[in-house]
């Protein structure tokens, strides 16, 4: 019964639509017509995943921590495959700022192995703020993302709405096209 469940709620998955939210274990899928994110959250409301708008995706961390929009910061990663450093950049969107991982690949690289990934962020203290997240459903989630923002770029120019979804510069540091992402 569980398996038939479990079978049922996956092709129901596969049909979202524009505003829909979808789970894969720990992390969810938000598709909002003309843009889509996969991300999970951890018990101290930090949040890490990946947005996608247009053709264009970057990797972001959204934690309680203070930045200043615009300044670049170093960040430890750490996962089972990986430990290395990042930069990333402070962003305002939509009046919550966000940190934008760079490089690419190297998180994409690191969410595809492992249970759990990290991060150490140097405070002005001298101290590190640490957060961890699960990837529980990280790359199924990730795919989905991809393919519905590779539908959403193929999808004819619709007008803009009334008030439009936040979304970061198109050139924000840490930003990759569709094509040349591989998961």
């Amino acid at each position: 019964m569980k398996s038939l469940l479990l079978s049922i709620l996956c092709c129901l998955s596969l049909h979202a639509t524009a505003g829909e939210k979808v789970a894969y274990q720990n992390w969810v899928v938000d598709i909002s017509g003309n843009t889509t994110e996969a991300y999970t959250a951890n018990d101290s409301k930090s949040s890490f995943g990946v947005f996608c708008a247009s053709d264009k995706c970057l990797f972001y961390l959204h934690q309680a921590l203070q930045c200043q929009p615009n300044a670049k910061y170093s960040v430890l990663m750490n996962s089972a495959s990986i430990s290395t450093a990042l930069s990333m950049q402070c962003t305002q969107i939509g009046g919550n700022l966000f940190q934008i991982l760079d490089p690419f690949d190297a998180v994409l690289n690191a969410v595809k192995i492992g249970d759990t990934i990290g991060f150490a962020v140097a405070l002005q203290s001298g101290a590190f703020g640490v957060t961890r997240f699960s990837l529980a459903g990280s790359t199924d989630a990730i795919r989905r993302a991809l393919q519905e923002a590779a539908r959403a770029a193929q999808r004819p120019s619709q007008p803009a709405p009334a008030t439009p979804a936040p979304v970061p510069p198109a050139n924000s540091p840490g930003m990759r096209g569709l094509k040349d992402i591989l998961i």
